[in-house]
């Protein structure tokens, strides 16, 4: 009988151990991916070059926090704009050092709950801007946000129209 309930208290053990498993968010995160005044298409793709998922902006994605990701955006006409997402350290991890220890660290870098993406909101605005010959051109401005809203870093990258293909019917 003292076998069920020291199993039991060790399952709880394990299961309340992982901080930031358990109030970190999880071994997955929401990332949410955007563009201005036009739609773009986007495809994630991990770090080993696999297709996570694709879409059209606004939308969020969950990913799964063990890797890290390349998202590349295209538009008609424009040549594709590439962001990586990266990993960070998630905060919560440091809880372990008061609850969890050992086995808290280990389920935490397991399951990938260790980690938070960076930046937890990509947001590109398709803009006019014009080139040092005062030719007009167009821009992408590229915000990034972490979690809690605040830009982390703006880009603003030149894109070159792609020439039309002549398509045979």
């Amino acid at each position: 009988m003292s076998r069920i309930p020291s199993g039991a208290a060790l399952a709880a053990l394990l299961l309340l151990s992982a901080c930031a498993t358990l109030l970190g968010g999880g071994s997955s995160q929401a990332v949410s991916v955007r563009s201005g005044e036009q739609s773009a298409h986007f495809v994630i793709r991990s770090s080993s070059g696999i297709e996570v998922v694709q879409g059209n902006t606004p939308e969020v994605v969950r990913l799964p926090r063990k890797n890290e990701y390349q998202l590349e955006f295209t538009a008609p006409g424009f040549q594709p704009q590439k962001i990586a997402l990266t990993k960070g350290t998630n905060g919560w991890i440091f809880g372990n050092l008061i609850v969890g220890w050992i086995v808290g660290f280990a389920v935490d870098f397991a399951t990938g709950s260790a980690y938070k993406l960076e930046p937890a909101v990509v947001d590109i605005t398709m803009v006019r801007s014009t080139d040092s010959t005062g030719k007009g051109g167009t821009s992408a401005a590229i915000n990034m946000y972490d979690q809690s809203g605040r830009r982390i870093r703006e880009l603003v990258v030149p894109l070159v129209p792609l020439p039309l293909r002549k398509v045979d019917q």
